[in-house]
């Protein structure tokens, strides 16, 4: 429930930033990329709250401590929601939420993908946790663009190549892995009510794809952000909620769950790279 309160808090702060943008079409829709994420990240601080015991055991054995760190992460995932929907210490909690993100790749997802190089999902979780990472540099560039624009501008460069390699990896996987539920890649299989899986997995890592190549081209970038970020909304709302929906146990709750806050954080980290992409590069031509 706190990922739906942010949601619908994140729209209402957001409201005229989107009313000022919605004349571009799916450009426009960069500027709920930030919400997206605070309402990711406030679902997911739920999760580290009412379930922290379970998840202190993926904390490193050698970590001390590991029910305080769960327990910490969950505050730290809400502090950066109620900081995004309130617009407010961006430029303190971007950089701060990049830190774990990028914590989280360097003590868990990429130790366990070099020392298991075969099982392909620890390749997938270290990019999209470094991704998430990355996008919350580029929400830290829009900050903060106006007192550094080279700075800003280098943030988004970089956000920009990373991201379209990723989508270009991830396209790849959904293609050569249509049994398994589209967007951001899993290993979890299609929900059997799902009409015309393999179609729906084959068309979005070819769109997928052809975002990623247009991404690596700065002309394109903020179009393809965009309306990658679209694809993956569409996704969460057509797929993954009615899976929540329809959810009778626990664990067919939680797997919901993650499933449609994972790919709406994935939809608003690309849409926030987007709109980096697009500020710092009028803002560097106007200086």
């Amino acid at each position: 429930m706190l990922g739906i309160l942010f949601l619908v808090a994140g729209i209402i702060a957001y409201r005229r930033d989107f009313a000022a943008s919605s004349g571009d079409g799916a450009l426009g829709l960069t500027a709920l990329g930030p919400v997206f994420v605070a309402a990711a990240l406030a679902a997911f601080a739920g999760e580290h709250f009412s379930a922290a015991p379970a998840l202190a055991q993926i904390v490193p054995k050698w970590m001390p401590g590991k029910l305080f760190i769960a327990y910490f992460v969950g505050v730290a995932h809400l502090a950066a929601a109620l900081s995004f929907v309130a617009k407010r210490y961006i430029r303190w909690s971007a950089p701060a939420l990049a830190l774990m993100f990028g914590l989280f790749v360097l003590l868990m997802d990429l130790p366990a993908a070099v020392s298991r190089p075969t099982i392909f999902l620890f390749w997938i979780l270290a990019a999209r946790q470094t991704t998430f990472a990355i996008g919350a540099l580029a929400l830290f560039a829009i900050a903060t663009d106006d007192s550094n624009s080279r700075r800003a501008a280098m943030l988004a460069t970089i956000a920009r190549i990373w991201t379209a390699a990723v989508l270009v990896f991830y396209g790849v996987a959904n293609i050569l892995n249509p049994q398994f539920a589209p967007g951001v890649p899993s290993t979890t299989p299609t929900q059997p009510w799902v009409p015309l899986p393999a179609l729906i997995a084959y068309a979005t890592g070819i769109l997928l794809i052809l975002f990623g190549i247009a991404m690596f081209a700065e002309k394109f970038a903020r179009a393809a952000a965009a309306r990658c970020g679209l694809l993956m909304t569409i996704l969460t709302v057509a797929l993954y909620v009615p899976q929540w929906i329809m959810a009778r146990t626990v664990a067919q709750q939680v797997t919901g769950i993650n499933f449609v806050f994972d790919t709406l954080l994935f939809a608003g980290t690309v849409l926030v790279i987007g709109r980096a992409i697009s500020e710092t590069s009028r803002n560097t031509q106007l200086s």
